[in-house]
């Protein structure tokens, strides 16, 4: 039995384009133009390619903190707060390690405090929730 996948895989770039605007309006009339599609199925291979790229860096980028954290959260703490503050631990004076133990002993009493400041987690949800041409819509107002 021939499926409509079939068809529409030999479809020229313009009538690709078309019915998945067609198939997009489909879903509760949501219109999106056909040169979107059109765009996105012209991009080289390559450039495809490279998005998943850098996914996998970031997932190797993600495995490694984990693995930090699980060993010692406290160390990958002080050590982040080292690169926001700019001091290097080998040439950290007295007064910046204690201000670094004393800083992990304050973190530890907020359970609920996250490494990455809220505001940039909020961010983050805002525009995965509500898109980023949204957000940024509410930024300019």
């Amino acid at each position: 039995m021939q499926k409509y996948y079939d068809d529409f895989s030999r479809l020229p770039l313009e009538k690709m384009a078309q019915k998945i605007t067609d198939m997009t309006f489909s879903y509760q009339e949501t219109q999106v133009p056909k040169k979107h599609y059109k765009d996105l199925l012209s991009k080289t291979v390559e450039e495809v390619i490279a998005g998943s790229v850098e996914v996998n860096l970031i997932d190797t980028y993600y495995k490694t903190i984990e693995q930090l954290l699980k060993q010692n959260p406290k160390w990958l703490f002080q050590a982040l707060l080292c690169f926001d503050t700019k001091i290097k631990p080998s040439t950290m004076s007295n007064a910046e390690y204690q201000a670094l133990e004393l800083t992990w002993a304050k973190y530890q009493e907020n359970k609920k405090s996250k490494m990455v400041d809220e505001r940039w987690i909020d961010c983050f949800e805002a525009i995965k929730k509500n898109g980023a041409m949204y957000e940024f819509r509410k930024e300019e107002e």
